[in-house]
């Protein structure tokens, strides 16, 4: 339920507080002086579509907030999911803001949450019935809504859409199996193609890194052979190498080492000099021997680098790619064959699921029909009640024809649902957008509303009372007064049968402050009511005899 409001910056509302309650209430007032303003302000409050052109000449950002309590559980339930609550006396505030950089800030007692929550949430807390729906009832599309909104079919719908999704994505999957078996054979000399190709190149993961590398150290590793033999035969196996020429030095000494003093030290010395020449020139041969066997023949090295590069190019983009490929397109044609036994598995599945997606849709058509006598009746009833006794309305629920002649499902059933009317006696009913005025649709979609009770605590009618007057006109405030009860109904009206029988009228009324347009609300007393439905139903000129009508029509209406 609708609380408080407060509007701030938007059109020619300054700064606006109203407060509300329980039952009937009627906002009236001069053409302009804000009415819509204030619907406008609270549709904001339940996500719809904000434009900077709301925002007053001049300020910053425009706020609008209103207080809801008495929360049905469906909407504690989506708080709760978004990690939101009402406070502790079960009251929520909501608030938005809308700058003029385009910057746009909604919140739930405080806490920040998204357009499409506050959207999400604004269907359980409001049903708002603007000026320009009853048009939406010239659009046969929208029929099927409606009869399904009256039928509360939610489950039987759900589980057709579910049949319908099962279907869709089985008939892709299928596609795409039928097409791999008649390209069967195709795709099979592909492949042969494609790993004839990557086994002879035999490629590896990090084969083609390593190469590189081998390449960039090739000379590098000629020059270590070569030093190293020029080494090692200097030592160990030349004409006169070294290591013999110590062993010749070092006999040559042992027979007269026992002459001269020096003669130990100099054999000692000559006999480690002797000893590290051996084994230095083993370790030198020993390394040729290892770099030499490594030497690689730089002419296969660039052939192999050439295919490698080739194959990546072709197949890449690098060697692990490639090799990841070669692995794929041998699973592949190894399932090959296995392809017509699974086409087999999902035409029979595909079958099954088609067959359940009929009895669905039947079970749907036939959940329709049902709903649409239901709904005629009960339809007709309120519009005889509106002033429309010999109404005829009927609602067809037929298959939906394709351009082949069959039946065409959709993700809402196979059925076309259409209104048609006949307003007088004797005259066939036919289709609604034909024949329909503006007075009939005012009254056809007050009478919708009234037999698809979204469950809704607050309901909002904008000028509901178009193309009306008179008796009629005051049946739709009785409609309207009596659909409150324990709710709140609020009308925007221009008849004063309607404002009469309201619990609470508010008159809405523009000033000039500052040389400003400024829009302002007020709770009328009943002396102010009794003025508002007088020039209501008189103009502005308001005469004894006319406020004695208007304060006979309120009296005449009090509950």
């Amino acid at each position: 339920m609708l609380n408080s409001l407060h509007i701030e910056n938007i059109a020619i509302i300054d700064s606006l507080d109203v407060d509300f309650g329980k039952g009937f209430s009627v906002l009236t007032g001069e053409t302009g002086a804000g009415k819509s303003i204030i619907i406008d302000s609270i549709q904001l409050l339940v996500g719809n579509k904000a434009s900077k052109d709301l925002i007053r000449t001049g300020a910053d950002a425009a706020i609008v907030s209103a207080c809801f309590s008495g929360l049905s559980d469906e909407a504690i339930a989506l708080l709760d999911e978004n990690g939101l609550s009402p406070d502790p006396e079960g009251n929520i505030i909501i608030f938005r803001k809308i700058g003029v950089d385009g910057r746009n800030n909604a919140r739930i007692n405080g806490i920040n949450v998204t357009v499409s929550l506050l959207k999400q949430l604004g269907e359980q807390l409001i049903n708002i019935h603007g000026q320009h729906d009853g048009v939406l009832l010239l659009d046969p599309k929208r029929h099927l809504g409606y009869l399904d909104a009256f039928g509360n079919i939610d489950e039987t719908r759900q589980a057709y859409e579910d049949a319908y999704d099962s279907v869709k994505k089985l008939r892709d999957k299928l596609a795409k199996c039928q097409e791999l078996e008649a390209l069967k054979e195709t795709r099979r000399k592909e492949l042969e193609q494609i790993l004839a190709e990557l086994e002879q190149s035999n490629i590896q993961p990090g084969e083609y890194d390593e190469l590189m590398n081998l390449r960039k150290n090739l000379l590098k590793n000629t020059e270590i052979t070569e030093a190293l033999h020029t080494a090692s035969t200097a030592i160990y196996d030349g004409e006169l190498p070294a290591a013999q020429l110590a062993k010749m030095a070092l006999d040559s000494l042992i027979s007269i080492q026992k002459f001269f003093p020096q003669g130990e030290e100099y054999v000692s010395r000559l006999t480690q000099i002797s000893a590290d020449l051996d084994d230095l020139g083993a370790t030198l041969g020993k390394l040729f021997d290892s770099y030499a066997g490594e030497l690689i023949d730089p002419q296969k090295l660039e052939s192999r680098l050439d295919l490698l590069e080739e194959i990546c190019k072709k197949y890449g983009p690098g060697d692990e790619e490639v090799f990841l490929l070669w692995n794929k397109c041998k699973t592949e044609y190894e399932n090959l064959d296995n392809n017509a036994q699974a086409l087999k598995e999902i035409e029979l599945e595909f079958a099954t699921a088609r067959e359940k997606l009929d009895l669905c849709a039947d079970k749907l058509s036939a959940a329709r029909k049902n709903a649409a006598n239901a709904m005629k009746a009960r339809l007709q009833e309120e519009l005889a009640y509106l002033d429309m006794p010999k109404i005829q309305f009927e609602i067809t629920v037929q298959d939906r024809i394709n351009d082949r002649g069959g039946i065409r499902y959709r993700n809402d059933g196979k059925d076309d649902v259409e209104f048609f009317l006949s307003a007088n006696a004797g005259e066939a009913p036919r289709p609604l957008a034909k024949i329909a005025s503006g007075g009939e649709l005012s009254r056809i979609m007050l009478a919708l509303k009234t037999v698809i009770d979204k469950g809704t605590d607050t309901v909002i009618y904008d000028e509901v009372d178009t193309g009306v007057s008179g008796a009629t006109a005051e049946k739709i405030g009785k409609k309207l007064q009596g659909s409150a009860g324990e709710k709140q109904v609020f009308s925007i009206t221009h008849l004063a049968q309607i404002a009469a029988q309201a619990d609470h009228h508010y008159k809405v009324a523009k000033r000039t402050d500052n040389e400003r347009v400024v829009s302002e609300i007020h709770l009328l007393s009943r002396e102010g009511r009794i003025r508002e439905i007088a020039r209501i139903m008189g103009g502005e000129q308001l005469s004894d005899t006319l406020l004695q009508s208007a304060e006979e029509l309120l009296i005449n209406n009090i509950k």
